[in-house]
């Protein structure tokens, strides 16, 4: 993972969405809306059934919004990696190896029935995994922005008191010699009244 710096990751283009989940999103508030007391994956039988019954022309919008995002993603993903001057090969394999160890972590044994896992599916893992990376560095920053501009207002408190000291000093500075003038003038007074006598 040490391949592919924090920042990559964050600045990774995301994968373009399938059809059905580019679909899925745009009809998933109105679904949720007309069937408030049915659960998420009751919700998502409802839309995958809705996808299923379609007709071609219509689903053929939302394969040409997957083509343009896919073409799309492509572009980014060539930019992402002539940007941080990464090979092709080694982060498809870094995402392998959080994949593999994103299953080794996993809670409990959930054995998986299918052989093969469709390809969105995984991709959708990988998305899933990086968004997680993404979040944890976010987290990340956010705690050293906030540890920053505590230590800056510590410092900023510590000057504030500082400036603070150094005017009571002036102040009591100012005092004493204005004591010491009237001081100094009233013996000059008092000499000047002696010598009239």
């Amino acid at each position: 993972m040490d391949y592919i710096s924090d920042e990559a990751m964050q600045c990774m283009p995301k994968k373009a969405q399938n059809a059905y989940l580019i679909y899925r999103s745009e009809v998933y508030d109105e679904v949720k809306k007309k069937n408030q007391d049915k659960s998420m994956t009751e919700l998502t039988q409802v839309i995958s059934q809705m996808w299923n019954d379609l007709d071609k022309k219509k689903k053929e919008k939302y394969e040409n919004e997957k083509e343009k995002a896919q073409n799309q993603y492509k572009k980014d993903y060539e930019a992402w990696l002539k940007k941080f001057k990464l090979d092709d090969e080694k982060v498809k394999e870094c995402l392998k190896e959080l994949k593999q160890e994103k299953k080794k972590h996993k809670k409990g044994s959930k054995k998986v029935t299918k052989a093969n896992k469709d390809d969105d599916e995984s991709e959708d893992e990988d998305e899933q995994r990086i968004q997680q990376i993404k979040n944890k560095n976010s987290k990340k920053e956010q705690k050293e922005v906030k540890e920053t501009k505590e230590t800056k207002e510590t410092k900023e408190k510590e000057k504030q008191k500082q400036n603070q000291k150094e005017k009571e000093k002036e102040k009591e500075q100012k005092e004493q010699k204005e004591q010491k003038e009237q001081k100094e003038q009233k013996e000059q007074k008092e000499q000047k009244g002696n010598k009239k006598k």
